[in-house]
C-alpha cells in the first residue's frame, strides 16, 4: 500500500494575511498517476480532512494550525503501508510535515518515507539530514515517483532512478532534477475523488476571491522567465509547456458535471505567455457555452496583454486576473531579473481595467540593493495603478524563498541560517517580525512603507471609485461572493478569524 499525506496547515491570525488552505493540486495528480500506473494507495488530506479542527501553534502565539493531529494521520495510516509520500509545496509548513513524518517513523520503522515538493526540492541535503525521509523526489514528481515506486518494490538501488536526492551510507547522492515532462496532456488527471474535495468547495478555500463553487485548475506548467526571487526555475526549470486548450476544457466540463462547480481557479504559474494558446483556449471555452467564470489569482504576464486578448478573456469568463510589476523602479527591477516593461505594464492595465477585468496588481520591497529613491519609485507606481482603476494590490517585504537564487546567495554567504523559524519566516512578511534583507533600509522603514504604500492606493482608490467600493464589499458581506482581494480580507477579518480563534480556544 502507498499512502499519500498532505500535512495540516498553519495559519497566521496576527498580521494583516490569512491564509486560506486550497486543495492539493500536485498531491492530487501524483494520486492520479499512481492510478493510471495500477498501484493501490491511499490518501490522507490531514487538512481538508479536519477544516474545523484549529489548534494553537507550538512555537508561535500568532499562529494556529488547522486539521488533523499528529496522533490522528497516523492512525489513517493503512497497516499494510510500504511507501508513504509526504507533500510540503511551502517551506512555511516544514516544519509540521518533518513532525508528523517522525511519528509515521515511529509507527512504520520499515516503510520509505518519500519527500515531494518545492520544498524539499529548495534544501534536499537538509531536509533528509533534518528529517527522517529516506529519500526526495526533486522537481516535477509524477514520473520520478512512479519510477522510484517501481525500483524499490523491485529491490533496485534507488540511487539509479534519475530525479532523486537520498543519503547512501552516510554519503548525499543526487541523481539529478527530475526530466519535464514534455507530454503534458499524457499526464493523468488529478484524483479528486479520492480527496475530500467537497469540503474544500463547499467551505470556498481556494487561492482566489470567491465567485462561487470553484475548482483548482492547472492549464499549463512552468514559467520561461528567471526571476531571482522566485524558486519556479530551481523546480521546473523555465521550459514553459501548455496542455491542449480542448483537454482544459475537457477536464473544466468533467468538474461541472462531478461537482457541480462554477468557477476554476487556474494554478498556473504564468497562463498568459503564448498569446495563440491563450486565444485558442479562449475560443474554445466561448464556442463550448461553459457559462463559468474563472481567474488567475497567483499572477500573469502583460506582454501579450491587448484589446483582442482582454475581450477573448471576459468573454469567455475570466473575471479575476492579477499582474506582478513587483516594483516601480527599472534598476530594481534589473537587479532580480523581472522581465517587465513598465510603459507596456500600465497600458495593459488601462486594457484590462476598460474590459471590465478585476485586476490585482503584486509588489515586493526590500530586495537587496533597495533604496530611498526606488521605493518612492514603487510608492508612485502604486498611487498610478490606483488611479487607473487597478482593484487590488498586495505590498509585501523581500524575504529570500527557499530555492531561488536570491536564496542561494544569502545561504552561501551565511546571511541566513536554515531552521524552523527561517522556514516560516515567509508567513511573516506582511507583519513588523519579518527582517530587512536590504542593504541601507531597516525592518521597521520596510513594514511602514509598506502599510503607507497600502494607504496610498486604497484611500485614492476609494475616493475615486466610492461606488465600486461599496459595491463590493456590500456583496461579500451579504452574499459570499467576493469582487475584490480587499472584500476577501474584510470578510476573512470579520468573520473567518474571529471563528478560528474561537476555535483555537476550544481546543486549548
Amino acid at each position: 500500500m502507498i499512502t499519500l499525506i498532505n500535512p495540516p496547515g498553519i495559519k497566521p491570525v496576527a498580521s494583516l494575511n490569512m491564509n486560506s488552505p486550497s486543495p492539493p493540486l500536485g498531491l492530487a495528480y501524483i494520486a492520479g498517476t499512481l492510478r493510471g500506473a495500477g498501484y493501490v494507495f491511499h490518501v490522507i488530506d490531514a487538512t481538508g480532512a479536519a477544516f474545523d479542527q484549529i489548534r494553537p501553534y507550538p512555537e508561535r502565539k500568532d499562529f494556529l494550525v488547522q486539521g488533523l493531529t499528529v496522533d490522528e494521520i497516523v492512525a489513517r495510516i493503512p497497516s499494510d503501508t510500504d511507501i508513504v509520500g509526504f507533500s510540503c509545496i511551502f517551506s512555511s509548513v516544514w516544519p509540521l510535515t518533518r513532525g508528523v513524518a517522525h511519528a509515521v517513523r515511529h509507527r512504520f520503522p520499515k516503510a520509505l518515507l518519500v519527500l515531494g515538493g518545492e520544498h524539499g526540492t529548495a534544501v534536499p541535503e537538509y531536509s533528509l539530514r533534518e528529517g527522517p525521509f529516506d529519500v526526495i523526489v526533486l522537481g516535477e514528481g509524477e514520473e520520478t515517483f512512479v519510477k522510484l515506486v517501481k525500483a524499490h518494490r523491485a529491490e533496485r538501488p534507488l540511487r539509479d532512478v534519475g530525479g532523486l536526492a537520498l543519503i547512501s551510507n552516510g554519503e548525499y547522492v543526487e541523481t539529478g532534477l527530475s526530466a519535464r515532462t514534455r507530454a503534458v496532456d499524457d499526464i493523468s488527471l488529478p484524483a479528486w475523488d479520492r480527496f475530500p474535495i467537497e469540503e474544500y468547495i463547499a467551505r470556498h478555500q481556494t487561492n482566489g476571491i470567491n465567485l462561487g463553487r470553484s475548482m483548482p485548475l492547472l492549464a499549463t506548467r512552468g514559467c520561461p522567465y528567471t526571476c531571482t526571487f522566485c524558486s519556479s526555475p530551481n523546480m521546473w526549470t523555465t521550459r514553459y509547456i501548455p496542455r491542449n486548450p480542448k483537454l482544459v476544457a475537457d477536464e473544466m466540463e468533467s468538474y461541472i458535471a462531478a461537482y457541480g462547480v462554477s468557477n476554476f481557479d487556474f494554478q498556473d504559474l504564468t497562463a498568459v505567455v503564448k498569446r495563440s494558446w491563450v486565444i485558442e483556449f479562449c475560443w474554445e471555452l466561448i464556442n463550448r457555452g461553459l457559462q463559468v467564470t474563472w481567474q488567475m489569482p497567483s499572477g500573469t504576464r502583460c506582454e501579450i496583454f491587448d484589446e483582442e486578448v482582454a475581450d477573448l478573456l471576459y468573454r469567455s469568463g475570466c473575471r479575476v486576473l492579477a499582474f506582478a510589476p513587483e516594483s516601480g523602479a527599472p534598476d530594481m527591477l534589473e537587479l532580480v531579473q523581472k522581465n517587465v516593461n513598465l510603459d507596456h505594464l500600465l497600458r495593459s492595465v488601462r486594457i484590462a481595467v476598460a474590459r471590465r477585468l478585476t485586476l490585482s496588481c503584486f509588489f515586493v520591497i526590500g530586495f537587496p540593493g533597495e533604496t530611498s529613491e526606488s521605493l518612492r519609485k514603487t510608492a508612485k507606481l502604486v498611487r498610478k495603478l490606483a488611479w487607473l482603476g487597478v482593484h487590488d494590490v498586495a505590498v509585501t517585504k523581500f524575504i529570500p524563498y527557499p530555492g531561488s537564487t536570491l536564496f542561494r546567495t544569502f545561504l552561501a554567504e551565511k546571511k541566513i541560517t536554515l531552521n524552523d523559524e527561517f522556514f516560516i519566516s515567509p508567513l511573516d512578511y506582511y507583519s513588523r517580525r519579518a527582517p530587512s534583507y536590504a542593504n541601507t533600509i531597516t525592518a521597521k522603514r520596510l513594514y511602514w512603507t509598506m502599510i503607507w504604500m497600502f494607504l496610498n492606493f486604497y484611500v485614492l482608490s476609494f475616493a475615486r471609485r466610492p461606488i465600486r467600493t461599496f459595491t463590493a464589499v456590500a456583496k461579500a458581506i451579504f452574499t459570499g461572493i467576493e469582487a475584490t482581494r480587499y472584500s476577501k480580507w474584510l470578510v476573512d477579518r470579520v468573520y473567518t478569524r474571529s471563528r478560528w480563534k474561537a476555535l483555537a480556544k476550544r481546543a486549548n
